[in-house]
């Protein structure tokens, strides 16, 4: 029996950042931006905002996040395709039957995987995570600035 594993991905804009920006490049505290708890946390790249190792981290699926940055908005399903670059990675090929996408609004790209059977997808995510040489996201290349959620078919059974 096949399985379907979906994702629903949207991309940050760094060019809608609503914190304050001193405009002195190279400054370590040139971003600024305060959180909803009322701590104001600085960076010299807007990029750090969205790097777990960085102390200006804001967190993903974070409201402090979203107040930051917009999503990217894209004109079809083309151009969010084009910009993603989401392709399965070239060893999973074995186990996928197809790859569809999807526009949701105007900011998230849907990827669905038909994979040959759940064991097959749940070999696909023990791969993914391998200690040594992981795949993220099971990708050929994925962006950093992107967040995604997670649509299971829960006729699917428990995962």
């Amino acid at each position: 029996m096949t399985f379907k594993w979906t994702k629903h991905f949207r991309a940050y804009d760094l060019d809608s950042f609503t914190g304050s920006d001193n405009s002195i490049s190279g400054h370590p505290q040139r971003y600024k931006f305060t959180k909803g708890n009322g701590d104001t946390v600085a960076t010299n790249e807007k990029e750090n905002f969205m790097q777990e190792s960085e102390y200006s981290f804001l967190g993903w699926h974070s409201d402090d996040m979203r107040a930051a940055f917009g999503f990217r908005k894209f004109a079809g399903l083309a151009s969010a395709q084009n910009y993603f670059g989401l392709v399965p990675h070239g060893v999973h090929a074995e186990r996928i039957i197809e790859t569809k996408f999807g526009l949701v609004g105007d900011d998230t790209l849907k990827m669905t995987i038909t994979f040959k059977s759940k064991e097959e997808w749940q070999k696909f995510v023990q791969i993914n995570h391998d200690g040594i040489n992981p795949i993220t996201h099971g990708m050929e290349h994925f962006k950093g600035g992107l967040e995604y959620d997670k649509d299971y078919d829960s006729s699917q059974g428990h995962l």
